[in-house]
């Protein structure tokens, strides 16, 4: 009986060491991930992750109609996430309604069906990302806006348009946040002008 005690007690004792150090292990792994992933985005230089682009007065940026909008979000607080509803909830399809609404209001010159990405949002809510049909609706707007001629913005939006990675994985897409710096550095040149300082 005794030895039938000790065996189960060392059989305790080597299943939980292991379990216990590969934890430990990939807990270690995953911090020195996040880590460096943050050392070397800070590095390449641009927006640190996790960081929201601001304007000169401390505001989210991107809001008014000479901007490009991303998708809708469900996060709050600055905390990601999703709504979690279902596509048979009420509440899902009142929303979608009210963005889409909202799409037509903002963009008039669009005729068009509205592209799904600006009225669902996406799984963390801060997913930077739209669609090229998504960038390309918003085009007369933002050019009417900036006074800048249609075809000026929409070469701004072919120019950023990023391919599928690898070539293969996922779609074409639009980051908005760098879309919109690169309409800010259309500005640089303009206040020169305005200014008479332009060489």
């Amino acid at each position: 009986m005794s030895g039938f005690e000790e065996s189960r007690d060392g059989t305790w004792r080597s299943t939980l060491r292991p379990a216990v150090v590969l934890v430990v292990a990939f807990t270690a792994v995953t911090l020195a991930y996040t880590v460096v992933l943050a050392g070397v985005a800070r590095f390449i230089g641009g927006t640190p992750p996790g960081d929201l682009v601001l304007d000169a007065d401390r505001t989210a940026a991107w809001s008014g109609p000479e901007w490009f909008h991303g998708r809708p979000t469900a996060a709050t607080g600055g905390v990601s996430g999703g709504s979690n509803l279902g596509p048979t909830n009420p509440a899902l399809a009142a929303a979608v309604a009210e963005r889409v609404a909202a799409v037509k209001a903002e963009n008039p010159a669009h005729a068009g069906p509205i592209p799904i990405d600006l009225v669902t949002t996406s799984a963390s809510g801060l997913d930077p990302h739209v669609s090229p049909a998504a960038a390309r609706l918003q085009v007369a707007r933002v050019a009417a806006a900036r006074g800048l001629t249609a075809e000026v913005v929409r070469d701004l939006v072919e120019r950023t348009i990023e391919p599928r990675s690898l070539g293969v994985f996922g779609q074409p897409r639009v980051n908005v946040v760098r879309l919109n710096e690169a309409l800010r550095a259309l500005d640089g040149p303009k206040r020169e002008a305005a200014s008479g300082t332009a060489p």
